[in-house]
């Protein structure tokens, strides 16, 4: 649970409410952290009065991830991107929130999903009906989306920035956009953005930076929604740039034994092996065996870097692997962040788990503000409409199918800071490089000696 505030806090109570809800619905238009404290800066000589102590009501939000089970470093980084955001959002004033012109504290509730639709469900749905939490942020497997989507769709729930990026997902909203309309899709789909390997692949074979024997792709997949979709998405990528991909292969979330299927891929002589996995185990393991087995081609590794030790369970491993499953510290504020993360951690941030979830902590507060209310049609216009410059990307839900998006919801894709981004990096020594687009790109992509 998240702390009551200080003496110093519960000062902004003695704040006219509806001037502060101006302020901050300015604040929503401006887009900027810590509006609030340039706009008030007699706030800053109130603090120095030391109120008296004030209880404020408290409201509970509800944040998903795999707490336990196979992907539980995640959920660690999942924690510890949205405490981070709820400090940051306390500093920065947004933090008493305001609920129908009243402040309110906010606590959390971790709905914890093991990483398996029905854990989730359960959880969910003792938060919602018994812990009464009035609406749900974040969280990572799109199984779990997919169960979640019916579940809150019954209990009138909205959600906020859920990570599950399968392409199903935005189909099920197609289908029925009324029924999921409080669903707010976190992670584009893969036909949008995770699967598209193929034009910078196709561009580094032109330049002449990769030279593989042949056009044969192998693609593994973790056994879910997730995997299934971005295994289709990719294959049609490596397809449309002259790759022959083979049909992909699935493994289970907590497989750890991958030599049969890895020996299969070195008899048929593939060139290009591709692989993502949510669980932590699973895809370091299949990263240390790929190497292992002396696997004569390049490596995709989607998901690698979304455990934040990758590095030191992967080892040498992990040089010359390939992955477009992240965002990069590209702009100075980024940079800052990561340190600011590090600096209170003690370890470098998963971006997609701590990062994403820090930046849609902040955009549900700021939603909130702007709402001025949990009314779920007030809430859910507001977020339609709503445009939010975070720490990572550029985060605004398509009202329609388009070229940004699968379905209505979607949060849409877009270059770097206009929309949802991933840039491709190649892995050294635990170190992640840009090498695509070129305009970002830290170094030229780096053939590994044994093709």
């Amino acid at each position: 649970m998240v702390q009551k505030h200080s003496r110093k806090r519960n000062v902004q109570v003695h704040l006219n409410q509806l001037s502060r809800r101006r302020i901050l619905r300015t604040a929503s238009l401006i887009g900027t952290a810590g509006t609030i404290s340039l706009l008030v800066p007699g706030l800053l000589h109130a603090r120095d009065s030391d109120p008296p102590e004030i209880t404020l009501p408290s409201i509970k939000i509800g944040a998903c991830g795999p707490f336990s089970g196979p992907a539980k470093h995640t959920g660690d980084a999942i924690k510890q991107g949205i405490l981070m955001a709820l400090e940051d959002a306390r500093t920065a004033g947004e933090v008493p929130i305001t609920i129908d012109g009243t402040l309110h504290d906010i606590d959390i509730v971790w709905v914890d999903s093991r990483s398996a639709p029905a854990s989730a469900v359960n959880a969910a749905t003792d938060a919602i009906t018994r812990q009464n939490v009035k609406l749900m942020i974040g969280g990572w497997h799109s199984s779990v989306a997919l169960a979640l989507m019916e579940t809150e769709a019954d209990l009138n729930t909205i959600h906020i920035g859920h990570l599950g990026a399968s392409q199903y997902i935005a189909a099920k909203i197609n289908d029925d956009p009324q029924r999921y309309r409080g669903w707010f899709k976190g992670w584009p789909s893969p036909p949008k953005l995770a699967g598209l390997y193929g034009a910078p692949l196709k561009y580094m074979r032109k330049q002449g930076l990769w030279q593989p024997a042949n056009n044969r792709a192998a693609i593994l997949v973790e056994d879910s929604a997730f995997g299934r979709g971005w295994g289709e998405a990719l294959m049609t990528s490596l397809s449309e740039a002259g790759f022959d991909p083979l049909p992909y292969d699935v493994a289970a979330l907590d497989e750890t034994e991958f030599r049969p299927l890895l020996n299969k891929y070195k008899s048929e002589q593939v060139s290009l092996v591709a692989m993502t996995s949510t669980g932590d185990v699973a895809v370091s393991n299949f990263v240390r065996q790929f190497k292992e087995l002396g696997i004569k081609a390049l490596l995709i590794g989607h998901g690698l870097r979304w455990s934040s030790n990758w590095y030191a369970v992967t080892g040498d491993a992990s040089n010359f692997v390939i992955a477009m499953d992240s965002a990069m510290p590209i702009a100075l504020w980024q940079r800052w962040w990561v340190r600011r993360f590090k600096a209170k951690y003690g370890e470098d941030p998963s971006i997609p788990a701590a990062g994403f979830h820090y930046d849609y902590t902040r955009m549900a507060i700021r939603a909130l503000n702007t709402a001025n209310t949990f009314d779920f049609n007030t809430l859910t216009a507001t977020l339609s409409q709503l445009s939010y410059k975070g720490v990572w990307n550029y985060y605004q839900f398509s009202t329609e199918p388009g070229a940004h998006a699968l379905s209505a919801n979607e949060v849409m894709t877009g270059h770097f800071m206009k929309g949802f981004y991933l840039p491709m990096v190649q892995l050294f020594d635990g170190q992640a490089k840009i090498i695509w687009p070129i305009k970002y790109a830290e170094q030229r992509f780096r053939q590994p000696p044994w093709i």
